[in-house]
């Protein structure tokens, strides 16, 4: 894959990585009155992840220090 620009623009190091989207299932808890509660656990459904894109079709990379930009990307 091509990214456009591939170096952070704000320090210049190259993207460490994409923005990610990855459903998954919070797990409840149910004490005896019925309220509900966050159990603390996900189950990660990994064969639903995906790409982060904004409404342009660009994704957000991420580099090394934590800054993130819009790129391009496209097949090489």
């Amino acid at each position: 894959m091509r990214l456009n620009p591939p170096t952070c623009p704000e320090c210049g190091a190259v993207a460490r990585g994409t923005v990610e989207t990855i459903p998954g299932l919070a797990l409840l808890s149910f004490d005896e009155s019925g309220e509900a509660d966050y159990a603390g656990e996900t189950q990660v459904h990994w064969d639903g992840q995906a790409t982060a894109r904004d409404s342009q079709g660009r994704v957000r990379l991420i580099c090394p220090a934590g800054h993130d930009w819009p790129a391009t990307m496209t097949d090489a």
